[in-house]
Protein backbone atom coordinates (compact mmCIF):
# COMPACT_ATOMS: atom_id res chain seq x y z
CA UNK A 1 0.00 0.00 0.00
CA UNK A 2 2.92 2.60 -0.39
CA UNK A 3 1.49 4.51 1.30
CA UNK A 4 -0.05 5.68 3.08
CA UNK A 5 -1.81 5.51 0.67
CA UNK A 6 -1.50 2.69 -1.34
CA UNK A 7 -1.89 2.42 -4.96
CA UNK A 8 -3.67 1.16 -8.14
CA UNK A 9 -4.16 0.62 -11.90
CA UNK A 10 -7.69 0.32 -13.33
CA UNK A 11 -8.47 3.83 -14.53
CA UNK A 12 -11.52 5.15 -12.75
CA UNK A 13 -13.38 8.29 -13.72
CA UNK A 14 -11.84 11.10 -11.71
CA UNK A 15 -11.71 14.85 -11.53
CA UNK A 16 -8.60 16.90 -10.91
CA UNK A 17 -8.73 19.35 -8.05
CA UNK A 18 -6.80 22.51 -8.85
CA UNK A 19 -5.74 24.56 -5.87
CA UNK A 20 -3.29 27.28 -4.91
CA UNK A 21 -2.26 30.81 -5.75
CA UNK A 22 -2.83 31.78 -9.35
CA UNK A 23 -5.68 29.31 -9.81
CA UNK A 24 -3.90 26.63 -11.76
CA UNK A 25 -2.25 26.40 -15.17
CA UNK A 26 -0.40 23.76 -17.06
CA UNK A 27 1.11 20.90 -15.08
CA UNK A 28 4.40 20.88 -16.95
CA UNK A 29 6.62 22.90 -14.64
CA UNK A 30 6.37 26.27 -12.95
CA UNK A 31 6.98 29.66 -14.54
CA UNK A 32 9.32 32.02 -12.71
CA UNK A 33 8.33 32.10 -9.06
CA UNK A 34 5.37 29.74 -9.51
CA UNK A 35 5.90 26.09 -8.65
CA UNK A 36 3.64 23.30 -9.82
CA UNK A 37 3.04 20.20 -7.71
CA UNK A 38 1.07 17.01 -8.33
CA UNK A 39 -0.13 14.55 -5.70
CA UNK A 40 -2.86 12.07 -4.89
CA UNK A 41 -6.20 13.21 -3.48
CA UNK A 42 -5.29 11.57 -0.16
CA UNK A 43 -2.66 14.30 0.29
CA UNK A 44 -4.95 17.25 -0.38
CA UNK A 45 -5.84 17.98 3.25
CA UNK A 46 -2.17 18.20 4.21
CA UNK A 47 -1.24 20.26 1.16
CA UNK A 48 -4.07 22.69 1.90
CA UNK A 49 -2.24 23.51 5.15
CA UNK A 50 1.43 23.02 4.28
CA UNK A 51 1.44 24.97 1.00
CA UNK A 52 0.15 28.22 2.60
CA UNK A 53 2.71 27.80 5.40
CA UNK A 54 5.48 27.46 2.82
CA UNK A 55 4.21 30.46 0.87
CA UNK A 56 4.11 32.53 4.04
CA UNK A 57 7.74 31.63 4.73
CA UNK A 58 8.62 32.23 1.07
CA UNK A 59 6.39 35.16 -0.02
CA UNK A 60 7.99 35.38 -3.46
CA UNK A 61 7.00 31.81 -4.38
CA UNK A 62 3.52 30.57 -5.26
CA UNK A 63 2.54 26.91 -5.57
CA UNK A 64 -0.17 25.58 -7.85
CA UNK A 65 -1.07 21.97 -7.14
CA UNK A 66 -3.32 19.30 -8.57
CA UNK A 67 -4.61 16.20 -6.82
CA UNK A 68 -6.22 13.14 -8.37
CA UNK A 69 -7.25 9.61 -7.46
CA UNK A 70 -4.43 7.15 -6.87
CA UNK A 71 -4.84 5.10 -10.01
CA UNK A 72 -5.31 8.15 -12.24
CA UNK A 73 -2.32 9.83 -10.65
CA UNK A 74 0.05 6.92 -11.25
CA UNK A 75 -0.69 6.53 -14.93
CA UNK A 76 -0.97 10.24 -15.78
CA UNK A 77 2.04 11.50 -13.85
CA UNK A 78 4.28 8.67 -15.05
CA UNK A 79 3.37 9.55 -18.63
CA UNK A 80 4.04 13.24 -17.97
CA UNK A 81 7.46 12.49 -16.50
CA UNK A 82 8.35 10.55 -19.64
CA UNK A 83 7.26 13.42 -21.89
CA UNK A 84 8.85 16.15 -19.78
CA UNK A 85 5.50 17.78 -18.92
CA UNK A 86 5.14 16.77 -15.29
CA UNK A 87 4.88 19.21 -12.40
CA UNK A 88 8.02 20.59 -10.76
CA UNK A 89 7.34 18.51 -7.66
CA UNK A 90 5.66 15.10 -7.75
CA UNK A 91 4.34 12.77 -5.10
CA UNK A 92 6.19 9.44 -4.99
CA UNK A 93 5.80 6.16 -3.14
CA UNK A 94 8.64 4.50 -1.22
CA UNK A 95 10.48 1.47 -2.53
CA UNK A 96 9.30 -0.45 -5.58
CA UNK A 97 6.09 -1.93 -6.88
CA UNK A 98 4.24 0.72 -8.90
CA UNK A 99 5.00 3.21 -11.71
CA UNK A 100 5.56 6.15 -9.34
CA UNK A 101 7.84 4.62 -6.73
CA UNK A 102 11.22 6.04 -5.76
CA UNK A 103 13.03 3.09 -7.32
CA UNK A 104 11.15 3.35 -10.61
CA UNK A 105 11.36 7.09 -11.20
CA UNK A 106 14.78 7.45 -9.55
CA UNK A 107 16.53 4.70 -11.47
CA UNK A 108 14.80 5.92 -14.64
CA UNK A 109 16.33 9.36 -14.31
CA UNK A 110 12.94 11.09 -14.09
CA UNK A 111 13.61 12.77 -10.72
CA UNK A 112 16.68 14.45 -9.23
CA UNK A 113 19.15 13.45 -6.54
CA UNK A 114 18.07 15.28 -3.36
CA UNK A 115 20.49 13.59 -0.96
CA UNK A 116 21.74 16.97 0.32
CA UNK A 117 18.22 18.14 1.14
CA UNK A 118 16.92 15.37 3.39
CA UNK A 119 17.55 14.81 7.06
CA UNK A 120 19.06 11.83 8.85
CA UNK A 121 16.61 9.15 7.74
CA UNK A 122 15.86 6.15 9.96
CA UNK A 123 17.24 2.95 8.45
CA UNK A 124 13.87 1.53 7.44
CA UNK A 125 12.88 4.80 5.79
CA UNK A 126 16.20 5.35 4.02
CA UNK A 127 16.00 1.87 2.51
CA UNK A 128 12.93 2.80 0.45
CA UNK A 129 13.97 6.37 -0.40
CA UNK A 130 17.31 5.52 -2.01
CA UNK A 131 18.52 3.88 -5.20
CA UNK A 132 22.13 2.70 -4.92
CA UNK A 133 22.74 5.09 -2.03
CA UNK A 134 21.24 8.14 -3.75
CA UNK A 135 18.14 9.70 -2.20
CA UNK A 136 15.40 10.55 -4.69
CA UNK A 137 12.40 10.91 -2.39
CA UNK A 138 11.87 13.28 0.54
CA UNK A 139 9.80 11.37 3.11
CA UNK A 140 7.45 13.37 5.29
CA UNK A 141 5.37 10.87 7.18
CA UNK A 142 5.31 7.40 8.69
CA UNK A 143 2.05 5.66 7.92
CA UNK A 144 0.24 2.60 9.17
CA UNK A 145 -2.56 0.24 8.18
CA UNK A 146 -5.08 -1.01 10.67
CA UNK A 147 -8.70 -1.03 11.71
CA UNK A 148 -9.98 2.54 12.13
CA UNK A 149 -12.90 2.39 14.55
CA UNK A 150 -15.61 4.96 15.16
CA UNK A 151 -15.38 4.63 18.94
CA UNK A 152 -18.33 6.99 19.42
CA UNK A 153 -20.60 4.71 17.40
CA UNK A 154 -19.19 1.65 19.14
CA UNK A 155 -19.98 3.08 22.55
CA UNK A 156 -23.56 3.59 21.43
CA UNK A 157 -23.81 -0.10 20.55
CA UNK A 158 -21.96 -1.24 23.65
CA UNK A 159 -19.24 -2.98 21.61
CA UNK A 160 -15.47 -2.88 22.05
CA UNK A 161 -12.69 -3.48 19.55
CA UNK A 162 -11.56 -7.11 19.19
CA UNK A 163 -8.04 -8.12 20.22
CA UNK A 164 -8.11 -11.76 19.03
CA UNK A 165 -9.26 -13.51 15.88
CA UNK A 166 -12.13 -15.20 17.72
CA UNK A 167 -13.25 -11.87 19.13
CA UNK A 168 -13.07 -10.36 15.65
CA UNK A 169 -15.59 -12.80 14.22
CA UNK A 170 -17.82 -12.35 17.28
CA UNK A 171 -17.57 -8.58 16.82
CA UNK A 172 -18.80 -8.91 13.24
CA UNK A 173 -21.87 -10.86 14.38
CA UNK A 174 -22.57 -8.45 17.23
CA UNK A 175 -22.37 -5.51 14.83
CA UNK A 176 -24.95 -7.18 12.57
CA UNK A 177 -27.21 -7.81 15.56
CA UNK A 178 -27.00 -4.08 16.32
CA UNK A 179 -27.97 -3.19 12.75
CA UNK A 180 -24.45 -2.09 11.86
CA UNK A 181 -21.66 -3.17 9.50
CA UNK A 182 -18.49 -4.13 11.34
CA UNK A 183 -16.06 -3.02 8.62
CA UNK A 184 -16.92 -0.97 5.56
CA UNK A 185 -15.07 -2.30 2.51
CA UNK A 186 -14.74 -0.11 -0.59
CA UNK A 187 -13.53 -2.89 -2.86
CA UNK A 188 -14.83 -1.18 -5.99
CA UNK A 189 -11.74 1.03 -5.64
CA UNK A 190 -9.10 -1.53 -6.52
CA UNK A 191 -6.24 -0.32 -4.28
CA UNK A 192 -8.50 -0.73 -1.24
CA UNK A 193 -8.68 -4.49 -1.87
CA UNK A 194 -5.14 -5.05 -0.61
CA UNK A 195 -5.53 -3.48 2.82
CA UNK A 196 -7.04 -6.38 4.76
CA UNK A 197 -4.19 -8.62 3.64
CA UNK A 198 -1.68 -5.87 4.49
CA UNK A 199 -3.19 -5.66 7.97
CA UNK A 200 -3.06 -9.44 8.52
CA UNK A 201 0.28 -10.49 7.03
CA UNK A 202 2.53 -8.67 9.54
CA UNK A 203 1.20 -11.07 12.15
CA UNK A 204 0.94 -14.13 9.89
CA UNK A 205 4.00 -13.74 7.64
CA UNK A 206 6.52 -10.98 8.27
CA UNK A 207 6.57 -11.09 12.07
CA UNK A 208 7.21 -14.84 12.29
CA UNK A 209 9.77 -14.57 9.46
CA UNK A 210 11.37 -11.09 9.30
CA UNK A 211 13.43 -12.28 6.31
CA UNK A 212 10.42 -13.31 4.24
CA UNK A 213 10.85 -10.51 1.67
CA UNK A 214 14.53 -11.38 1.26
CA UNK A 215 13.67 -15.08 1.00
CA UNK A 216 11.27 -14.31 -1.83
CA UNK A 217 13.89 -12.23 -3.62
CA UNK A 218 16.30 -15.15 -3.32
CA UNK A 219 13.74 -17.58 -4.71
CA UNK A 220 13.47 -19.40 -1.39
CA UNK A 221 9.86 -18.52 -0.59
CA UNK A 222 6.56 -17.94 -2.42
CA UNK A 223 3.21 -16.41 -1.66
CA UNK A 224 1.50 -19.76 -2.15
CA UNK A 225 3.66 -21.64 0.35
CA UNK A 226 3.45 -19.15 3.20
CA UNK A 227 1.18 -17.38 5.66
CA UNK A 228 -0.23 -15.40 2.73
CA UNK A 229 -2.55 -18.37 2.23
CA UNK A 230 -3.81 -17.94 5.80
CA UNK A 231 -4.33 -14.22 5.22
CA UNK A 232 -6.35 -14.80 2.06
CA UNK A 233 -8.47 -17.44 3.78
CA UNK A 234 -9.08 -15.14 6.75
CA UNK A 235 -10.13 -12.39 4.34
CA UNK A 236 -12.76 -14.71 2.86
CA UNK A 237 -13.74 -15.87 6.34
CA UNK A 238 -14.47 -12.25 7.26
CA UNK A 239 -16.66 -11.90 4.18
CA UNK A 240 -18.51 -15.13 4.97
CA UNK A 241 -19.00 -14.02 8.59
CA UNK A 242 -20.70 -10.81 7.46
CA UNK A 243 -17.89 -8.52 8.56
CA UNK A 244 -18.43 -6.35 5.48
CA UNK A 245 -21.52 -4.66 4.06
CA UNK A 246 -23.49 -6.23 1.23
CA UNK A 247 -21.80 -5.85 -2.15
CA UNK A 248 -18.38 -4.46 -1.19
CA UNK A 249 -17.43 -4.69 -4.88
CA UNK A 250 -20.11 -2.06 -5.53
CA UNK A 251 -18.81 0.28 -2.82
CA UNK A 252 -15.99 2.74 -3.50
CA UNK A 253 -13.39 4.23 -1.17
CA UNK A 254 -15.28 7.48 -0.52
CA UNK A 255 -18.52 5.69 0.35
CA UNK A 256 -16.72 3.31 2.74
CA UNK A 257 -15.37 6.29 4.70
CA UNK A 258 -18.74 8.01 4.83
CA UNK A 259 -20.28 4.80 6.25
CA UNK A 260 -17.86 5.01 9.17
CA UNK A 261 -18.29 8.77 9.58
CA UNK A 262 -22.06 8.42 9.87
CA UNK A 263 -21.91 5.38 12.14
CA UNK A 264 -23.41 2.97 9.60
CA UNK A 265 -20.20 0.97 9.90
CA UNK A 266 -18.20 0.69 13.11
CA UNK A 267 -14.84 0.55 11.38
CA UNK A 268 -12.83 0.30 8.21
CA UNK A 269 -9.44 -1.31 7.47
CA UNK A 270 -7.52 1.61 6.06
CA UNK A 271 -4.38 3.70 5.95
CA UNK A 272 -4.11 6.31 8.71
CA UNK A 273 -4.74 9.11 6.19
CA UNK A 274 -8.40 8.03 6.27
CA UNK A 275 -8.70 9.39 9.83
CA UNK A 276 -9.00 13.10 8.95
CA UNK A 277 -11.17 12.31 5.95
CA UNK A 278 -13.62 10.43 8.16
CA UNK A 279 -13.63 13.16 10.80
CA UNK A 280 -14.34 15.79 8.15
CA UNK A 281 -17.64 14.01 7.42
CA UNK A 282 -18.52 12.91 10.94
CA UNK A 283 -20.71 14.71 13.50
CA UNK A 284 -18.81 17.03 15.81
CA UNK A 285 -17.31 15.19 18.76
CA UNK A 286 -16.84 11.88 16.91
CA UNK A 287 -13.76 10.00 18.11
CA UNK A 288 -11.73 7.48 16.13
CA UNK A 289 -9.08 4.95 17.09
CA UNK A 290 -6.74 3.02 14.81
CA UNK A 291 -5.88 -0.44 16.12
CA UNK A 292 -4.27 -3.65 14.80
CA UNK A 293 -6.46 -6.18 13.00
CA UNK A 294 -5.99 -9.41 14.97
CA UNK A 295 -5.00 -12.52 13.00
CA UNK A 296 -4.46 -15.01 15.86
CA UNK A 297 -5.87 -15.61 19.33
CA UNK A 298 -2.70 -14.37 21.03
CA UNK A 299 -2.72 -10.55 21.26
CA UNK A 300 1.03 -10.57 21.95
CA UNK A 301 1.61 -11.85 18.41
CA UNK A 302 -0.33 -9.04 16.75
CA UNK A 303 1.67 -6.63 14.59
CA UNK A 304 0.82 -3.73 12.29
CA UNK A 305 1.92 -2.64 8.84
CA UNK A 306 3.88 0.59 9.20
CA UNK A 307 6.24 2.32 6.80
CA UNK A 308 7.41 5.51 5.18
CA UNK A 309 4.34 7.14 3.71
CA UNK A 310 3.99 10.47 1.92
CA UNK A 311 7.06 11.58 -0.04
CA UNK A 312 7.92 14.06 -2.78
CA UNK A 313 10.52 14.27 -5.54
CA UNK A 314 11.83 16.96 -7.89
CA UNK A 315 11.10 16.50 -11.58
CA UNK A 316 14.42 16.19 -13.42
CA UNK A 317 12.94 18.20 -16.32
CA UNK A 318 11.79 21.09 -14.13
CA UNK A 319 12.93 24.59 -15.06
CA UNK A 320 12.32 25.74 -11.47
CA UNK A 321 14.55 23.45 -9.45
CA UNK A 322 15.88 26.11 -7.09
CA UNK A 323 12.42 26.86 -5.74
CA UNK A 324 11.45 23.19 -5.85
CA UNK A 325 14.38 22.41 -3.55
CA UNK A 326 13.25 25.17 -1.20
CA UNK A 327 9.96 23.32 -0.86
CA UNK A 328 11.81 20.05 -0.21
CA UNK A 329 13.86 21.83 2.48
CA UNK A 330 10.66 23.11 4.07
CA UNK A 331 8.88 19.77 4.22
CA UNK A 332 12.02 18.16 5.62
CA UNK A 333 12.18 20.66 8.48
CA UNK A 334 10.48 19.76 11.79
CA UNK A 335 7.99 22.61 11.17
CA UNK A 336 6.94 21.39 7.73
CA UNK A 337 7.09 17.69 8.53
CA UNK A 338 5.11 18.01 11.75
CA UNK A 339 2.47 20.19 10.14
CA UNK A 340 2.05 17.72 7.28
CA UNK A 341 1.94 14.68 9.56
CA UNK A 342 -0.48 16.35 11.96
CA UNK A 343 -2.89 17.33 9.19
CA UNK A 344 -2.71 13.91 7.53
CA UNK A 345 -3.07 12.11 10.87
CA UNK A 346 0.30 10.42 10.47
CA UNK A 347 3.63 10.30 12.30
CA UNK A 348 6.69 12.29 11.11
CA UNK A 349 9.10 10.25 8.98
CA UNK A 350 11.96 11.58 11.08
CA UNK A 351 10.90 11.51 14.76
CA UNK A 352 11.34 14.71 16.72
CA UNK A 353 10.37 15.92 20.18
CA UNK A 354 8.15 18.71 18.87
CA UNK A 355 5.45 16.44 17.44
CA UNK A 356 2.17 15.82 19.26
CA UNK A 357 0.68 12.53 18.09
CA UNK A 358 -2.94 12.46 16.92
CA UNK A 359 -4.99 10.62 19.59
CA UNK A 360 -6.20 8.08 17.02
CA UNK A 361 -2.62 7.03 16.26
CA UNK A 362 -1.33 6.36 19.77
CA UNK A 363 -1.35 2.59 19.31
CA UNK A 364 0.38 2.85 15.92
CA UNK A 365 3.10 4.97 17.51
CA UNK A 366 3.49 2.42 20.30
CA UNK A 367 3.89 -0.38 17.77
CA UNK A 368 6.45 1.70 15.86
CA UNK A 369 8.45 2.38 19.02
CA UNK A 370 8.27 -1.27 20.12
CA UNK A 371 9.45 -2.57 16.75
CA UNK A 372 6.14 -4.29 16.08
CA UNK A 373 5.57 -2.96 12.57
CA UNK A 374 6.51 -4.31 9.17
CA UNK A 375 6.86 -2.34 5.89
CA UNK A 376 3.99 -2.22 3.46
CA UNK A 377 4.43 -5.45 1.56
CA UNK A 378 4.64 -4.00 -1.95
CA UNK A 379 7.48 -1.61 -1.08
CA UNK A 380 10.02 -4.37 -1.69
CA UNK A 381 8.27 -6.25 -4.49
CA UNK A 382 10.25 -6.27 -7.76
CA UNK A 383 7.63 -4.77 -10.05
CA UNK A 384 4.20 -3.13 -10.23
CA UNK A 385 2.63 -6.26 -11.72
CA UNK A 386 2.58 -8.05 -8.37
CA UNK A 387 0.41 -5.40 -6.80
CA UNK A 388 -1.88 -5.34 -9.82
CA UNK A 389 -2.20 -9.12 -9.64
CA UNK A 390 -3.05 -8.77 -5.95
CA UNK A 391 -5.80 -6.22 -6.68
CA UNK A 392 -7.35 -8.42 -9.35
CA UNK A 393 -7.04 -11.59 -7.30
CA UNK A 394 -8.82 -10.13 -4.27
CA UNK A 395 -11.64 -8.69 -6.36
CA UNK A 396 -12.08 -12.07 -8.01
CA UNK A 397 -12.00 -13.79 -4.61
CA UNK A 398 -14.64 -11.48 -3.20
CA UNK A 399 -16.73 -12.07 -6.31
CA UNK A 400 -16.39 -15.86 -6.06
CA UNK A 401 -14.54 -16.04 -9.36
CA UNK A 402 -11.29 -17.63 -8.20
CA UNK A 403 -9.75 -19.64 -5.38
CA UNK A 404 -7.08 -18.73 -2.86
CA UNK A 405 -4.73 -21.20 -4.56
CA UNK A 406 -5.20 -19.58 -7.97
CA UNK A 407 -5.02 -16.06 -6.51
CA UNK A 408 -1.63 -16.73 -4.94
CA UNK A 409 -0.42 -18.45 -8.10
CA UNK A 410 -1.23 -15.25 -10.03
CA UNK A 411 0.83 -13.22 -7.57
CA UNK A 412 3.75 -15.66 -7.69
CA UNK A 413 3.68 -15.56 -11.48
CA UNK A 414 3.83 -11.76 -11.47
CA UNK A 415 6.63 -11.77 -8.90
CA UNK A 416 8.67 -14.24 -10.98
CA UNK A 417 8.74 -11.75 -13.87
CA UNK A 418 11.25 -9.66 -11.90
CA UNK A 419 11.94 -6.01 -12.57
Amino acid sequence: MRSTQIFPPVALATSFLLVGCGGGGEAGGGDGDTLTLAATSNEKAALDVVVPAFEEANPDINIEYTTSSLDEYQTTTRTQLSSGTASDIVFVWPGTGNPMTVDTVGSGGFVDDISDHVGDLPEGVAQVMEVDGTVYGAPISFSGIGAVYNTTAMEETGLTAPTTRTELLEFCQAAQDAGKTAFALGAQTNWVTQLVNYALTPTLVYGPNPDFAQDMAAGEATFADSGWEDAMNQYLEMQDAGCFQDNPLGTDYERSLSMVAQGEALGVVQVNSAVPQILDQAPEGTELNMLPLPATDDPEETRMAGAAGSAYAVNASSDNKENALKFIDFIQSPEGMNLYAETNAALPAIPNDEYETHPALTVLQEHQQEGKTDPFMDQLWPNARVQQAHFAAVQELLGGQTTVEDALAQMDSAYAQGE
